[in-house]
Parts: structure tokens; C-alpha cells; sequence
């Protein structure tokens, strides 16, 4: 039996090669993702707890905790008292520059509780707004206390920092003796929630306690227009803090330290 090369469905050939090429190059891809990043503490005197707070959750009606864990030194020190606590809220995208982030506060001496958190109704409300900013105001002090009855190492001072996409009710930790900062990363500003935004940027002004940190470009291709619009408000509110980390896409992939060292001066001007 002779093999006819003429016979051979050479367009299919092709697909499959195409095909698997594809695969390969994303493969590749994928790879260079993942081991830019270590999947394990590189410092020895970092340590993470992690906790189900069934008992906080229970007191919340709004609010559910999903995840909770606290990252902080082993090797005790006076200062970690004096430095108030990083509290930091993620969503699940974004998890390995969270976790580089949270080791990288615990190098300069904060602990970190990392959270995430749901909002057990779709359907919201003036009033449900209102019970959220209340429990919002509420948990993060019951958080750490339940943290400070079992290492009695946690500030009861807090720099709070907010990765999420969605934009929470958060007027009232503008009063809150304990909240030193809040510090929006890149929020999703829309037409619906920008009066929102604006709104709170007023009444951040009474203790200049609000920071906004925007990356330039949304992706590769296109810069983040929002900035504009929201730039030219900003004009009106004397007091904002903000900065526009340039060249940077929303990941803020390979620029991970600049952001670092951005929301460290700003923890360490107050």
C-alpha cells in the first residue's frame, strides 16, 4: 500500500497546526504570568492566619465576611502597635499582587487583615445604603478586636484600602477617629455612581482622610477617560488626594512597587 501525499486533507493539516500553535503561544503566556510571582511567602518572619468569622457575620445583617486572614511579622516589635493596621478589602481577581502587596506592608512593619466581602441583597435601597455604611463602620473594629483577644498586636488604628470594583457606602469611616485614610485603588466609576464618588470627595474635604489612586490606562490600548471627567470635578474640592500612576494598565502589572511606595507615603504623612 503506498501513501498518496495528494490524498491528505492538507487545509485540516494546517487548522490543527494553527490550532496548536494557539494553545502553545497561550500557554506560554500563562506561564510567564504565573512565575512572575511567587506562590509562597519569601520572608520566613511573615506569617498568615486565617479565620471563619461566624460570630461577627452573625451580627451583620447586610454585610457577609467571605474570606478573612490576617499576614503580620512573628518577630514582635513595640512599633507594630503604633503603626495602625492595613485593613484591605480584594476581590478574587488581582490575588497575586494582593498577596506581594500584603507581604510587602509586613516588611515595613504593618499587619494586615485581608477580606472579602459580600452584599447579602441585589436589590439596593436608600435604607440597605444606609445599614452598609452603618456595618461598615461596625466591623472592621470587631475584626480586630476578635484578632487583638488572640495576639493582642493589632492597632486599633486603621488605613483602609479598598481593591474592589464596586463602590461602597463610606461616609461614615470619614468620621471615624480610628480610620486614618481610605484609599480607593482605581474605582469603577460609572454614570450611575460618579455623583456618588463626587459626593464623598466632599465629604472627605471636613479631614482630608480620602485617597484615590488611578492607573492611566484601563488596558493596553486605552487610557482611562474617567480620569478626565473625574479630574475636572476634582478641581472644586481643594483638599483630594490622588495620583495617576502613569503608563500603568488596571492590573498595575510590572508596577507593583510604584504602587507600593505610593500607599506607603501616603500612610506614613499622617
Amino acid at each position: 500500500m503506498t501513501f498518496d501525499i495528494f490524498q491528505v486533507d492538507w487545509i485540516t493539516v494546517d487548522i490543527i497546526i494553527i490550532v496548536l500553535l494557539i494553545l502553545l503561544l497561550i500557554g506560554v503566556k500563562v506561564l510567564k504570568e504565573l512565575y512572575r510571582w511567587r506562590f509562597f511567602l519569601s520572608n520566613v518572619s511573615t506569617i498568615r492566619k486565617v479565620e471563619n468569622l461566624l460570630d461577627i457575620n452573625n451580627q451583620f445583617s447586610s454585610i457577609s465576611i467571605k474570606k478573612c486572614n490576617l499576614t503580620k511579622s512573628s518577630v514582635f516589635q513595640q512599633e507594630d502597635l503604633i503603626k495602625p493596621t492595613i485593613i484591605l478589602i480584594r476581590r478574587y481577581r488581582n490575588l497575586m499582587l494582593l498577596k506581594a502587596l500584603t507581604e510587602a506592608f509586613c516588611t515595613f512593619g504593618y499587619n494586615v487583615i485581608s477580606l472579602r466581602l459580600k452584599m447579602l441583597t441585589k436589590n439596593i435601597t436608600e435604607r440597605l445604603i444606609s445599614d452598609i455604611e452603618k456595618e461598615l463602620q461596625q466591623i472592621f473594629p470587631a475584626i480586630i478586636l476578635f484578632y487583638n483577644q488572640k495576639v493582642n498586636s493589632l492597632s486599633q488604628n486603621y488605613n483602609f484600602i479598598d481593591f474592589t470594583k464596586f463602590f461602597l457606602p463610606l461616609n461614615l469611616l470619614l468620621k471615624d477617629c480610628h480610620c486614618r485614610n481610605i484609599i480607593l485603588i482605581n474605582p469603577r466609576l460609572k454614570s450611575y455612581n460618579l455623583e456618588d464618588y463626587l459626593t464623598l470627595l466632599n465629604y472627605s474635604n471636613k479631614n482630608s482622610k480620602l485617597i484615590t489612586i488611578f492607573s492611566e490606562k484601563l488596558n493596553p490600548f486605552f487610557k482611562n477617560k474617567k480620569v478626565k471627567k473625574i479630574l475636572h470635578n476634582i478641581e472644586t474640592f481643594k483638599y483630594t488626594k490622588y495620583t495617576i500612576i502613569q503608563k500603568t494598565k488596571s492590573t498595575f502589572k510590572y508596577y507593583e512597587t510604584l504602587l507600593l511606595s505610593i500607599i506607603i507615603r501616603y500612610i506614613e504623612q499622617q
